[in-house]
C-alpha cells in the first residue's frame, strides 16, 4: 500500500516534469505553452496570422502529397511568429523543426513554403518509416530528400546539405509516389 502512494505520486509528477523540462514535448499539447490551435493540426501564437498559416499549411501539404503519397493523418504544425514562441519549444536558430512523429514547429523566419514543405517531408518520413528508423538512416537520404522535394530555391546549400541533396537527386531523383516509397523502404 505504501508503494502504491509513491507510484501514484510519480504517475502525476513525471509527465509534469517532462513537459516542464523537455521543451519539444510541448508539441503534443501546445495549448499548455500558450499556443492556440484553431484547427486540430494548425496552431499559431498570433491569431491574426492564422489564415496565412492555414494557406501555407494546405498548399505545402498538397504539394508534398502530390510528390510522395498521402499522409495517413494530417501532421500538426505550430507556427510561431515570434522568437519567444519558438523558444518555448526549445529552438532558436532553425527555421523549423520536426519533432519525431509528433509534429512540426515553424519559427518566425520559416513562414515560407519550402521550409514548411521541408519539415512536412520529415513528418512523412517518420509516419511512413518510423521515427527511430528515420533517426538511424543516412543523413543524405533524410536531409537530401527534404531539401530536394521541398523545392528549396537556394541553388547552393551549405555543406554537407548540398552534397546530401545532390546524392539524393542522383539516386532517387527520378522517382515519386509509391515507387519512391518502395525504394526508400530499402534504404531506411
Amino acid at each position: 500500500m505504501k508503494y502504491l502512494k509513491y507510484f501514484g505520486f510519480l504517475t502525476v509528477l513525471i509527465p509534469i516534469a517532462v513537459f516542464a523540462f523537455v521543451k519539444p514535448v510541448k508539441i503534443v499539447l501546445p495549448q499548455l505553452a500558450g499556443i492556440k490551435c484553431s484547427k486540430q493540426w494548425i496552431c499559431v501564437d498570433n491569431q491574426e496570422r492564422f489564415q496565412e498559416a492555414e494557406n501555407l499549411y494546405n498548399d505545402s501539404l498538397y504539394k508534398i502529397e502530390k510528390k510522395l503519397t498521402k499522409f495517413e493523418y494530417k501532421p500538426k504544425v505550430v507556427f510561431c511568429s515570434s522568437n519567444e514562441c519558438f523558444s518555448k519549444f526549445g529552438f532558436s536558430k532553425a527555421s523549423g523543426q520536426s519533432i519525431g512523429s509528433f509534429g512540426v514547429v515553424i519559427g518566425p523566419r520559416g513562414w515560407k513554403s519550402h521550409y514548411v514543405k521541408h519539415e512536412l517531408i520529415h513528418q512523412w518520413q517518420s509516419s511512413n518509416f518510423g521515427a527511430i528508423s528515420v533517426w538511424l538512416a543516412s543523413n543524405w537520404v533524410i536531409e537530401g530528400m527534404a531539401y530536394s522535394l521541398s523545392d528549396d530555391p537556394r541553388k547552393k546549400l551549405s555543406e554537407p546539405f548540398q552534397t546530401y541533396r545532390s546524392q539524393y537527386n542522383r539516386v532517387f531523383g527520378q522517382l515519386s509516389g509509391f515507387k519512391l516509397k518502395l525504394a526508400l523502404k530499402k534504404e531506411i
